[in-house]
């Protein structure tokens, strides 16, 4: 029966990422603006929501910040989609078991673009079908400071024929 159960949520899971691949592509759907902060040594990213290459809905409910290094030139915020097991059950078997899957996200600076490898396969399209980052941005030192590149990561709306 739990295998059942299992098979059942696999096939669910597989569809809704398969849908959201082909039908609305990859790319940045809402919001995930990329701003300085306050004392231009952090970044603040705005709530929104992401599809990566793979179809994974990527939510980022509330904003959130990350310190810009001293030493870098250069470098990509990148929003990652992220399963967390939690609320451990009770089994017979020697290794603990996690009943609950939690579905989050990881934001990190990095020092290539994600999508660098991708041909013809830019935002809006079914990308390459690995969970692999998204970028929201480019982070740039120049003399006077740091700056925002922002980069062309938006999945398109699809537009109906009339």
């Amino acid at each position: 029966m739990a295998e059942d159960f299992e098979r059942e949520q696999t096939y669910f899971l597989e569809r809704s990422r398969r849908h959201n691949r082909f039908l609305h592509g990859w790319g940045i759907v809402a919001g995930l603006d990329v701003a300085l902060g306050r004392r231009s040594r952090d970044i603040e990213v705005s709530p929104g929501l992401a599809i990566d290459c793979a179809g994974n809905e990527i939510v980022v409910p509330e904003a959130v910040c990350l310190k810009l290094p001293a030493a870098a030139k250069e470098l990509f915020v990148a929003l990652s989609y992220r399963e967390v097991e939690e609320q451990p059950i009770a089994t017979f078997e020697p290794e603990m078991q996690m009943g609950v899957i939690r579905e989050t996200f990881e934001l990190a600076l990095i020092d290539h673009h994600p999508a660098s490898k991708h041909r013809r396969l830019g935002p809006g399209t079914p990308g390459c079908g690995r969970a692999h980052p998204v970028c929201l941005a480019a982070v740039r030192r120049r003399k006077t400071g740091w700056k925002i590149i922002r980069l062309k990561a938006r999945a398109p709306a699809k537009r109906r024929k009339a």
